[in-house]
């Protein structure tokens, strides 16, 4: 029996244990992170609860921070077509917005459910933190790269930076800290609202600047 692959090709019983145990590795991983804290988990905790040796677990991720950051290439260049692709007239603010609110929309867990799991496995994660600040800065020389080409100018230019800046600087707040306990501090019921109403805010205010600034 065959499994199908992501293009649809035809996966071997070889390539579907690989798969599994990859899968199962993140599992494991990222539920002991959110309840304990990366820096207080090892690979060797890991290796065991999925029956592997801790030499196995850097066959499938080359550093214990990449459980965490599994998706980043997967979502970069997600934000990089949503913009690419954007419908005529749409600007890249507005493709960038779209995008989050699938991704508020489509998480299970819930979005906050997923904003509580990731403040409480980076806790305080010197390793984390830097390396989710280097994740950003991909995400902006990626972004950068697209706008530049639209407007024919070079990537390091500074209006195809800053405005990549801007845009991933939306992405980054939904995902911060500072949003999680904002939003989990309101009563249950309104976390969800919340959360909508800290990117309707974000959008309105990076695409209004912040000339005109004043105590609402």
């Amino acid at each position: 029996m065959m499994a199908e692959g992501d293009g649809g090709a035809r996966l071997g019983l070889r390539e579907r244990k690989k798969l599994m145990t990859r899968g199962a590795i993140l599992d494991a991983a990222r539920s002991m992170f959110a309840e304990r804290g990366f820096d207080h988990v090892t690979v060797a905790e890991i290796a065991d609860a999925v029956n592997i040796s801790p030499k196995t677990v850097f066959v499938y991720f080359s550093a214990k921070e990449d459980l965490v950051f599994d998706g980043e290439a997967e979502m970069r260049d997600r934000i990089v077509a949503r913009i690419r692709g954007r419908a005529p007239g749409e600007t890249p603010l507005d493709a960038m917005g779209g995008l989050l609110r699938e991704l508020l929309a489509s998480y299970d867990p819930p979005a906050v459910t997923g904003l509580d799991r990731l403040r409480r496995t980076v806790g305080d994660s010197a390793v984390l933190k830097a390396r989710m600040r280097l994740m950003w800065e991909h995400f902006e020389v990626a972004v950068a790269a697209v706008l530049a080409e639209e407007v024919g100018e070079d990537p390091h230019a500074p209006r195809p930076r800053v405005a990549a800046a801007q845009l991933v600087l939306v992405f980054r707040l939904m995902a911060s800290e500072a949003v999680a306990e904002y939003v989990l501090a309101q009563p249950g019921p309104e976390q969800a609202a919340a959360l909508e109403n800290w990117l309707d805010v974000t959008l309105r205010q990076v695409a209004g600047g912040i000339d005109d600034f004043t105590p609402c």
